[in-house]
């Protein structure tokens, strides 16, 4: 009989993104598949929203880090309380700290296990204090191999086995989401809007199409959304781009798409975003960095150019725009690789890293 599990995650992450949905996402699977589970969180309004419309009630703790005396106490105090056996799931070394922590300030820290996500692509410290924490640390979990290359990068000095890649996943859709696409070739983008998302090139790129609109759905900062305004208006495509702001369900979105656009500038680790585009059916044009060349798959199911590059980003959407038959050959291929990233894939690795049989 398979043994229930209690599950904490820890969410300092003010804001949503596509970490916030990674745990949301794991939360639900592990309470369907009959664990206990539990999200504490730093009490915002954007992050334990989400978490409260699908049923669950965060605690609150300060979680802030290092000079935080105050998360560890408590959450040890929580732990005392808890019978058997115990994982606590952090999102960055910042809350796996806290975690390791209060491991040490319990009666029996030996019933908890401590699990950290990479969701970055960055080198990692290499100081004695970061040293000693991944080396606390049960297992760290990198979200793609370009997260674990780069934290590997500096050379820490961490035990190995400790270490996983564990590319994350989505639902494919029940369904195809019936979708009216017209003659007109329509672009999306879908996710925050932030200087690194690069949504500044995909207008500029974008600006040398015709016969084509562009839906940017997302929020940002007021101030930089306000810039992104203003650059639509100053290259006199206001008429053929939208601005929807946050969907909470983008099916609809890809499925009255033709091309899915992913402009990053910065080395994203995996972004869910480019899974979900070409689960939809949609090739997709995104920047050749980080974890989205462990997904789009230049020339097959879409192109990778590099990033900040709006010549090139709009040569290969004009490219797509003009020739109807790459577009049919390559969203075939890109709902074929999106198959490959099943969620009951990750989701076995996870629990079996949360049991102990990990690799």
């Amino acid at each position: 009989m398979k043994q229930a599990l209690n599950i904490i995650h820890l969410v300092s992450n003010p804001v949503w993104g596509g970490g916030e949905r990674y745990v949301l996402d794991l939360c639900k699977a592990l309470r369907a598949d009959g664990h206990s589970v539990a999200v504490i969180t730093r009490g915002k309004q954007a992050v334990d929203a989400r978490f409260a419309e699908a049923g669950f009630t965060p605690g609150k703790l300060p979680l802030h880090g290092r000079l935080d005396l105050i998360s560890p106490l408590v959450l040890a105090r929580v732990l005392n309380r808890i019978d058997g056996a115990i994982i606590v799931h952090a999102h960055n070394f910042k809350d796996a700290d806290t975690a390791v922590r209060a491991r040490r300030l319990m009666r029996d820290g030996s019933k908890v296990r401590v699990v950290v996500t990479r969701h970055l692509v960055k080198a990692a410290s290499t100081g004695s204090y970061a040293r000693d924490l991944y080396n606390s640390i049960d297992h760290i979990i990198f979200v793609s191999q370009a997260a674990r290359n780069g934290f590997m990068s500096s050379a820490p000095k961490v035990d190995a086995s400790r270490l996983h890649v564990v590319h994350n996943a989505v639902a494919l859709p029940a369904a195809a989401v019936p979708s009216a696409k017209g003659d007109t070739i329509k672009l999306c983008f879908a996710g925050r809007l932030d200087p690194e998302k690069g949504v500044d090139t995909l207008l500029k790129a974008f600006a040398a199409t015709s016969g084509t609109t562009l839906t940017i759905a997302g929020t940002g900062r007021a101030r930089y959304v306000g810039e992104l305004m203003q650059l639509t208006s100053r290259l006199g495509i206001s008429d053929r781009v939208e601005y929807p702001g946050y969907l909470a369900d983008v099916a609809p979105l890809y499925a009255a798409s033709h091309i899915g656009v992913i402009p990053s500038v910065v080395a994203e680790a995996f972004p869910l975003t480019a899974l979900e585009m070409m689960a939809h059916g949609l090739p997709v044009v995104a920047s050749d960095a980080g974890g989205l060349r462990e997904t789009v798959i230049d020339g097959v199911t879409g192109f990778l150019v590099p990033p900040g590059d709006e010549h090139a980003l709009a040569a290969r959407i004009n490219e797509l725009v003009t020739d109807p038959a790459l577009r049919t050959r390559m969203a075939e291929a890109a709902r074929q690789r999106a198959a490959e990233f099943t969620y009951d894939r990750f989701y076995k690795a996870i629990t079996d890293i949360y049991s102990g049989n990990g690799r």
